[in-house]
């Protein structure tokens, strides 16, 4: 059996304890805590339903200890725009922090750990005393930081401002009211943790923290323990109508970023992370306290499976395996609350640019900043608030002056028809359905066009682009119509027509002067294609269109970056996005990298590549005010899976009734093996 020395006495570390001495594992645990007994920063820690399944089949009596002290609920609340939307079918168990250690502290002791307070330990020391040595010393972790090469650790910095605070307000759910000031939007997690206290936590952008001065009261706050006063005073004036007369309860309360903490290993030589010391998850998905926990269950199970045993001395090589396991079983999980949690964050560190959409469909895009929960999913926990939000996509596709002749829109079963099918307005045009298809150069491009406009497309994009050139295709400087080929296209601008469609081209920004004029005059659309996404270039590929080409309604194409864009590079497609609305332009085409040509992963692991993507595209949306056409992936293929839980169909569904996109782009798919 082990000796196992512990640096933290948080919820990780003493559950950790309980379970090794408990299961036999270790024959001594000792625990060191810098801070005093009864030191505790918050106030109230959620678990889910399947965080409080796992705790209960590891430790049946600590399990009924923490139920016996919680808080449960099933229903979520989102407070905006002067409605409350309810939202049912979750489920949640909240306990006091200080309780919560309190309970944990008393199993340690019982099963034998030993607890020291107000004691520093330096791994290097412990590693020569105990056999194992775990390091529970949570996001600021000097052990883990001190080796910050071995164990490849990165942080990474959030750009919302947080604060921490508890409140008497009475809170039967957890409920997220969002209030706009004079300063900028703020908003709010809050959720009952015991009787007659809950959880406040507020947020919002630095713009708006700066401008409400609380960077001054920050820095002014700076002594160990002590709370932001003049924020919590402010917070109580933006609240007033969500605390009803109750105070907001400060514990160490001061804003903060926060931090994302990502190791490549979590172990080495006899030295092992646990919690927020190996990773962090935002808080909006969860809590650090729920993933010490399970890390502590995980831990103990690899170690009672590896079953070293007697009074011999064990090596970091005797520990390895059970390191090893411990971290393989224990990773795949972490990294898909991860991937949740890092959009739901920027989720939350952009909330106020979505504050003024409809209240139904801003609720839609809340639920849906992650893919944790299909379509179906989301259908079968609260039909009637889906149904409210794509009829309020369905009056906005209608509004004034769109007609919806030739779309098919009508409802069957009592549901509302895919959005794809309903009218979108680009500038002075109206399209009769939100689907799109570009049709890559060939002889046969403008039978190819007309025939796109017959299969039921509403826009049909001829591609004229250098990057679509193909081996025996037009060369030249530009793509596009050849001589005598005019009346062809303007034959195939009346055919689409007829069917219902508008035919226009995707022509490169920067040679648009040595386009043939005849061919761009016949063509009611243009997309500028810009592969050096500037306001310059697109300014410069605007001033080169002829003067009578200004009254076509112009699109601005943004190549979506070979992986995940930086925050420059995104940064560089707002800012043209935007000088594209001021020129005039009307809408956005994100264009995505053909399948099998990008080198680098648009996610981080753990992360899904469309929920990614549709970021940057809702961002593009949003700062530029234009409509915004992305490609569909991989084609048309609507009946292939997109992922684990919801199909093509499902998946592009939503994003149009979130208002993350406006329409959807393909090409004619390609025969290829299965």
């Amino acid at each position: 059996m082990l000796d196992v020395g512990v640096i933290g006495g948080g919820p990780g570390g003493l559950f950790l304890a309980r379970l090794l001495l408990m299961r036999g594992i270790a024959t001594r645990v000792h625990i060191r805590e810098r801070n005093p007994v009864g030191a505790t920063f918050g106030f109230g820690i959620v678990f889910s339903d399947r965080t409080m399944s796992a705790l209960h089949a590891a430790d049946p009596e600590t399990h009924e200890r923490i139920v016996a002290a919680s808080r449960s609920w099933r229903d979520m609340e989102v407070r905006v725009g002067g409605r409350e939307l309810r939202y049912g079918g979750y489920g949640f168990t909240a306990i006091a922090r200080r309780v919560l250690l309190d309970i944990l502290q008393e199993q340690a002791l019982a099963s034998g750990a030993r607890l020291d307070y107000r004691t520093e330990a330096d791994a290097a020391e412990l590693g020569g005393e105990h056999q194992l040595v775990v390091a529970a010393d949570g996001v600021g972790s000097a052990t883990r930081d001190a080796r910050r090469e071995t164990f490849g650790t990165t942080v990474e910095q959030g750009s919302a401002k947080f604060i921490w605070y508890g409140t008497t307000a009475p809170t039967e759910r957890v409920t997220f009211p969002f209030v706009k000031t004079a300063f900028g939007v703020f908003a709010a997690h809050t959720y009952p943790f015991a009787d007659g206290l809950s959880t406040f936590i507020v947020e919002t952008d630095e713009q708006a923290w700066r401008a409400a001065g609380m960077d001054v009261s920050t820095e002014r706050s700076n002594e160990p323990g002590e709370s932001d006063e003049y924020s919590q005073q402010l917070m109580e004036e933006v609240f007033a109508d969500h605390l009803k007369g109750h105070p907001l309860l400060v514990n160490n309360s001061r804003w903060a970023n926060f931090r994302v903490v990502h190791n490549r290993v979590w172990w080495h030589d006899n030295l092992v992370l646990l919690g927020d010391a190996a990773h962090t998850a935002h808080f909006s998905v969860g809590s650090g306290t729920k993933l010490a926990m399970e890390d502590a269950i995980g831990l103990a199970d690899a170690l009672g499976q590896w079953g070293g045993t007697g009074p011999r001395t064990v090596t970091a090589a005797d520990l390895a395996p059970a390191f090893k396991s411990y971290e393989e079983a224990r990773r795949p999980e972490v990294a898909r609350t991860q991937g949740w949690a890092a959009p739901s964050m920027r989720w939350w560190e952009t909330f106020a640019q979505r504050i003024d959409r409809d209240p139904e469909r801003f609720g839609f895009h809340f639920l849906t900043r992650t893919p944790a929960i299909s379509l179906a999913g989301l259908r079968r926990r609260h039909p009637e608030r889906i149904a409210a939000a794509e009829s309020a996509f369905v009056v906005a596709a209608r509004g004034p002056g769109v007609a919806t002749a030739g779309s098919d829109t009508s409802a069957s079963e009592g549901r509302t028809p895919h959005a794809l099918a309903f009218p979108l307005r680009l500038g002075d045009t109206v399209l009769r359905n939100r689907m799109l298809s570009v049709v890559p150069p060939s002889l046969g491009q403008p039978d190819a066009c007309v025939a796109q406009a017959l299969a039921g497309n509403g826009l049909v994009l001829a591609d004229w682009s250098s990057a679509a050139r193909m081996p025996g295709s037009r060369t030249g400087p530009g793509a596009g119509p050849v001589s005598g080929e005019s009346g062809q296209w303007r034959r195939a601008v009346r055919e689409a027509g007829l069917a219902g469609a508008l035919l226009g081209a995707v022509v490169d920004g920067e040679e648009v002067r040595a386009q043939p004029r005849d061919g761009l005059l016949d063509l009611p659309v243009l997309v500028l294609l810009l592969d050096e996404p500037t306001p310059d270039t697109f300014t410069r590929a605007f001033a080169a269109l002829p003067t009578r080409e200004t009254g076509r309604q112009l699109l601005v194409g943004l190549r979506y970056p070979d992986g995940r864009p930086t925050r420059q590079h995104a940064d560089r497609l707002s800012a043209c996005a935007s000088a594209a609305a001021a020129a005039g332009a009307a809408g956005v085409h994100l264009r995505l990298p053909e399948p099998g040509t990008s080198t680098k992963p648009a996610a981080s692991a753990g992360e899904d590549d469309w929920t990614v993507v549709l970021e940057l595209a809702d961002r593009l949306r949003t700062e530029s005010g234009l409509p915004l056409i992305i490609d569909a992936v991989g084609g048309w293929a609507l009946d292939a899976p997109g992922h684990a839980a919801d199909n093509w169909p499902a998946r592009l569904h939503t994003a149009l009734v979130a208002g993350r996109v406006d329409a959807v782009a393909s090409w004619p798919l390609a025969l290829s093996p299965c």
